[in-house]
């Protein structure tokens, strides 16, 4: 243990140094140097990686010496000199009586200092009690940035429209609704060109319908050449590099994104201006959701305004990866695609909002002529940066002098398009940044110290970098040379090397995806198998009860090959269930073990919140002190020698990264995977293998013109939408339950549900909720005395043998599309083929009356046997007229006991049936109390298990309630 002389707290080792590291306390600070946990740095005003809005390129670990509420250089505070109209970019022009609330220029007042061990329940409810509230937003100081210019007189439907032939008509170009429909069928829908050709040819078929096409042919050609085209056509060129032609297949970017920025379905939900956004009306706490709320917009719009103020940023995130088409062929693509961070994460996210567009397909040759393997590889590499500088050299000039962009509603602005993020697996960001394999592409950190969470660490240094790339066209042994020194391969003029504004080891973002479902997360379960048995690993998996949001491997996971990010998510959420209390090798101890999944599981779930404040990035920095504290114990066991991964490093940029760009649902490469499937995949399927990728980019475009056309007569029936309010950071706190219009079996004998579904004390249970709803206020003696002389008015009961929950988003729509959730009592019966499907009762969260949106106060773990409803006459019955009509629906639930603390090594409640002279305590309850499912971890190790772990990892609501 370590005690800090400046607040005489206690830490250890690692939290020690993390703490110096982190403390905004003067007293700590002056210790930091004298630790001799960190060099000196020789550059005075450098800043870490998580430093402030501003200089973000320099991150060095300095001693404190400046004003401890932030730092100034002579720039700062002298900046903007020339404009006395406008108010300083820090200040909203009002004076501010009181100076803690006085912004000045280029300073951003810090956040209070936080406890940096959030390990208990109650501290993580404070830090993420802000999440999902309406934050407050103070706006960027230039009143012009991100303003328009002008208003256009049309919008882009009314433009549309007016090239449109024969647009009186609302489905023009074709005859009528029938008519689109169809085609539109055809072209989103439907099977083959061939099978849609053959489906018109039967005799009758189109005259029925009123067709205007005989075949597929000339459905295409009405689209063709009848269709306007909103998005832009394909070019096929030629690159030449190393003496050789290779065919790309790309569209013009700026064209690319003015489709997008002009889109009528986006132009209401556009960002133009940078904000900061707080969770607390005193501005201390930040809060970061879309790219906009980040520091690295309010940079860059700084930057700009100085230059040519009324800027409107851009922000362009682009992402490529090559993907396999066919199962066995071994054929390949590598498309590339972009979009636009105006545009909110949370249509960007959605394939079918189609916020992202296909702007290249790359050459995927081998080079197998190249028989020299190094040479191969450069070849390669070159190849990728040529193709991409061919493809965004026209965003030299817009990055730095603005361009008009007008958008869907016909409002012109001053767009200055920056290639912001960069969202890739690893060895895209290698090949994106010029980095050798086995190092960080983003900072300066030596391969054999990847694994250390304290190694200081800079951002690479573009200036240097830049410098020796300019090398090449003077003296190529020398380029080599500076290139080597710099810790870059050399890159003939790699792609982002004019690109102003654009720092590519900046935007090389976190990728969950691969860094963590198929990073740590496949590393993690390959070394928990090598640790224990995986006969007692796979027994555990087919112990483990169903529930909604589990995937039960039957088999056990041991054997899984080519296991997906899927599958990875699915075995995380009971990852650390099965590994409590199982035995380890050399009876090492099992509670290091257990720290360090839990750790790993804790930065996964926090790593993928969609909004976050500098309190829950504590949370997520802690999360991985914690498995750094704790990660020895794979040294111990044999299993590792190091950790140097650059996976695992690059946890280490996530908090900064959350600040400078957003959250991770910005820029994850699993939305860009799934484009995959609906823009390369489903492409490619629809060619005849021959020359494909002139027969895909035909394909698209045609696609492409039927979506946008759809949207077009859309709003001919319907007209221009309602604007909408912005909405608060969706947090995914609530859900609402629903019911089937009718019960699933309509009458229940009594004894069938007491002997089929478990329900043995149902009409005791029942007679108590009855005297309990007429008669408030009795005391148990009172209540049973009472409910002895209830006498039921029925024999049966229909019942219903599933509950549904939507998710309800934040402004208080109901998402009836999916089910996030399921609750299902069901006895036992037989399939089809005679075979008994076993009974299934889910485990609920109830809410007994004082529960909150987070925590487990105020409720109780229940077993559901019976959900059910009674008839109305029974209920005249059973309740005579009173205050409150009693519910529709009801349970029959069988109790667990009550939450204590949680286990101080995984951090689960523990509990156990609730029992009264050997038998189950059961009641009845209003179904509207049940708060959601609940996933039970059997205590594995005793014979017969009577106690339980509640699974806090069963999904992303799971994980934010029960804390």
């Amino acid at each position: 243990m370590n005690t800090c002389p400046g607040c005489a707290k206690n830490f250890e080792h690692t939290r020690y140094a993390h703490h110096l590291a982190q403390t905004i306390n003067p007293s700590c600070a002056a210790q930091l140097q004298l630790s001799g946990l960190f060099p000196e740095s020789e550059d005075g005003d450098s800043d870490s990686l998580d430093g402030g809005d501003d200089d973000f390129d320099s991150h060095r670990l300095t001693e404190f010496t400046g004003d401890y509420f932030g730092y100034y250089d002579e720039q700062d505070l002298e900046w903007p000199d020339d404009n006395h109209d406008e108010p300083p970019l820090e200040s909203d022009g009002e004076e501010e009586e009181d100076h803690d609330a006085a912004l000045e220029h280029g300073w951003e007042r810090p956040a209070d200092p936080v406890q940096q061990d959030i390990d208990s329940g109650a501290e993580r409810q404070e830090a993420e009690a802000p999440l999902g509230h309406q934050p407050i937003i103070e706006k960027f100081p230039r009143r012009h940035a991100g303003a328009p210019v002008h208003h256009s007189r049309t919008t882009a439907f009314e433009s549309y429209k007016n090239v449109l032939q024969g647009a009186e008509n609302v489905w023009a170009p074709f005859a009528s609704r029938i008519d689109y429909e169809v085609a539109k069928w055809a072209k989103l829908r439907g099977s083959g060109l061939t099978a849609f050709s053959e489906l018109l040819a039967i005799d009758g078929l189109r005259d029925a319908l009123g067709l205007s096409y005989q075949n597929t042919r000339e459905l295409n050609q009405i689209i063709d050449r009848q269709l306007p085209c909103r998005r832009p056509r394909f070019k096929h060129e030629e690159i030449i590099v190393a003496d050789e032609a290779f065919d790309v297949y790309s569209r013009d970017v700026m064209e690319c994104v003015k489709a997008l920025y002009s889109d009528p379905k986006f132009s209401q939900h556009l960002n133009y201006a940078p904000e900061r956004h707080y969770a607390d009306a005193d501005k201390t706490i930040r809060m970061y959701h879309d790219i906009h709320t980040g520091k690295w917009w309010w940079s860059t719009q700084k930057e700009l305004e100085t230059k040519k103020p009324g800027a409107t940023v851009i922000p362009i995130i682009l992402s490529s990866d090559k993907t396999q088409v066919t199962m066995f062929r071994n054929k390949s693509a590598y498309p590339v695609y972009m979009t636009i961070g105006n545009i909110p994460k949370e249509i960007r996210r959605k394939p079918s909002q189609r916020a992202w567009i296909l702007l290249a397909y790359l050459p995927t040759s081998k080079l197998d002529h190249i028989t020299n393997k190094a040479a191969r590889r450069r070849t390669a590499t070159n190849l990728f940066h040529a193709c991409l500088r061919h493809i965004l050299e026209p965003l030299k000039v817009p990055g730095e002098d603005g361009v008009a962009m007008a958008s869907g509603d016909g409002v012109v602005h001053r767009g200055h398009l920056i290639v912001g993020c960069y969202a890739a697996d690893y060895p895209e960001q290698l090949l994106t940044t010029g980095i050798k394999s086995g190092e960080c592409p983003k900072c300066d950190i030596p391969h054999t110290e990847l694994g250390s969470p304290h190694f200081p660490v800079n951002l690479r240094d573009l200036d240097a970098i830049l410098a020796a790339l300019s090398l090449v066209d003077e003296d190529y042994d020398l380029w080599r040379r500076a290139c080597q020194e710099c810790g870059i391969k050399p890159i003939f003029k790699p792609f982002w090397l004019d690109l102003l504004h654009t720092n590519i080891f900046q935007s090389i973002t976190p990728d969950v995806l691969h860094q963590l479902y198929q990073g740590i997360i496949k590393h993690l379960i390959e070394w928990i198998k090598e640790a224990c048995s995986e006969a007692e690993i796979d027994t555990r998996c087919r112990r483990l009860p169903p529930n909604h949001n589990i995937r039960l491997f039957l088999k056990g996971i041991s054997h899984l090959s080519r296991v997906s990010g899927t599958e990875h998510n699915q075995i995380c959420r009971f990852l650390l269930g099965i590994v409590i209390g199982i035995q380890l090798p050399g009876n090492l101890n099992n509670a290091r073990l257990t720290r360090a999944i839990r750790a790993i599981l804790d930065f996964l779930y926090l790593a993928q919140y969609p909004c976050h404040t500098d309190q829950t990035l504590v949370l997520l920095d802690d999360a991985l002190t914690r498995f750094h504290d704790n990660k020895d114990i794979f040294l111990d066991l044999g299993i590792r020698s190091n950790f140097n991964l650059p996976k695992l490093h690059s946890f280490r940029h996530y908090v900064h990264m959350i600040k400078m760009y957003g959250t991770t649902d910005n820029y994850n490469t699993e939305y860009t995977e799934r484009l995959h499937i609906d823009l390369t995949k489903d492409a490619y399927r629809a060619t005849n293998h021959k020359d494909e990728y002139s027969q895909m980019t035909l394909w698209l475009e045609r696609r492409e013109k039927m979506l946008w056309h759809d949207n077009f007569v859309q709003w001919r029936l319907v007209g221009d939408l309602a604007l909408q309010e912005r909405s608060p950071p969706d947090m995914d706190y609530r859900q609402a339950i629903k019911m089937t219009k009718h019960p699933t079996v309509k009458r229940v004998p009594l004894d069938l549900i007491m002997q089929d579904y478990g329900a043995t004390f149902f009409t005791a249970a029942l007679a108590c909720y009855v005297v309990g709803r007429n008669q408030p206020g009795l005391s148990a003696a009172q209540l049973e005395r009472e409910a002895a002389h209830i006498i039921l008015p029925f024999d049966a009961v229909a019942t219903f043998h599933r509950i549904k929950f939507h998710a309800i988003d934040a402004r208080g729509f109901r998402d009836s599309s999916s089910t996030v959730d399921s609750v299902h009592s069901q006895p036992s019966r037989k399939d089809k083929r005679g075979h008994t499907i076993p009974a299934h009762f889910d485990i609920v969260l109830v809410n007994e009356g004082d529960g909150g949106i987070m925590g487990v106060n105020g409720y109780r773990v229940a077993q559901v046997r019976v959900v059910f409803t009674l008839t109305s006459k029974a209920m005249d019955l059973l309740f005579p007229a009173g205050p409150v009509k009693p519910p529709t629906h009801l349970a029959y639930v069988e109790w667990f006991t009550p939450f204590q603390q949680p286990e101080s090594h995984h951090g689960l409640y523990k509990i156990s049936r609730l029992m009264r002279h050997g038998e189950r305590l059961a009641s009845i309850i209003d179904v509207s109390d049940i708060r959601r499912s609940v996933h039970l971890f059997p205590n594995f190790g005793a014979v017969l298990c009577s106690s339980f772990f509640v699974n806090s990892f069963s999904d992303r609501h799971a994980y934010l309630t029960i804390v």
